[in-house]
């Protein structure tokens, strides 16, 4: 996992950062140029270019940071050991959802980095550390469950795609879900959100295993 370190940048540098994952995030790649975002950074191209060699490298150096921000804090072994397999899976999963609302330009630069297909050097880097995520959330579902990760288990799996799953649906359907009585109550509130959905998901622990 490819790790990048805010501290490494100056303040200049971390401003055109922000500003550009929020114009990646928002535009796409192709869609942002250097001046749009000297223009909002409130310096010149001149400048931009004195901190990162391209637009390209820039944009990689943001989306590592989006990266870091939302998926390299969810490191497990800040997690609690003496917690059980299911408690760990839980908090984990908190601690996703609330990274992802704390940081929404990152999580939207990540989720268009998923489906865009830039072609340039890094565009891998979000997969890569979706699917790193994806496994952490798996391993933990075949824990909870005693399974051998050995074993091919489709429940085991679906469930890991439904809990990373539901903290995206509730990112993307905050201003929605107000207007919905029977959800409006919880929604708003992203650890009563989680731990809902969470005991609902985890409740459906049918064995299937794949064939």
């Amino acid at each position: 996992m490819i790790k990048a370190s805010r501290c490494k940048f100056s303040k200049s540098a971390l401003t055109i950062l922000s500003v550009a994952e929020s114009l990646f995030a928002q535009q796409g790649f192709k869609a942002t140029s250097i001046s749009e975002i000297a223009k909002q950074a409130g310096g010149s191209k001149a400048n931009i270019y004195h901190h990162f060699k391209s637009k390209e490298h820039l944009y990689q150096e943001a989306l590592k940071l989006a990266c870091e921000d939302v998926f390299n804090t969810l490191e497990l072994s800040t997690v609690k050991h003496s917690m059980t397999p299911k408690q760990r899976l839980k908090e984990y999963i908190t601690r996703h959802l609330e990274n992802m609302i704390e940081h929404p330009d990152s999580t939207n630069l990540i989720k268009r980095e998923l489906m865009d297909n830039n072609q340039i050097e890094g565009q891998l880097l979000a997969k890569d550390i979706f699917a790193n995520t994806f496994k952490k959330v798996t391993a933990l579902v075949f824990e909870t469950y005693n399974i051998q990760k050995t074993n091919k288990d489709i429940t085991a799996s679906i469930q890991a795609f439904m809990l990373i799953g539901v903290n995206m649906l509730l990112f993307d359907s905050q201003s929605v879900m107000k207007y919905i009585p029977e959800v409006s109550s919880f929604s708003a509130y992203s650890k009563v959100f989680s731990d809902i959905m969470f005991d609902f998901i985890m409740n459906q622990n049918t064995i299937a295993p794949l064939k």
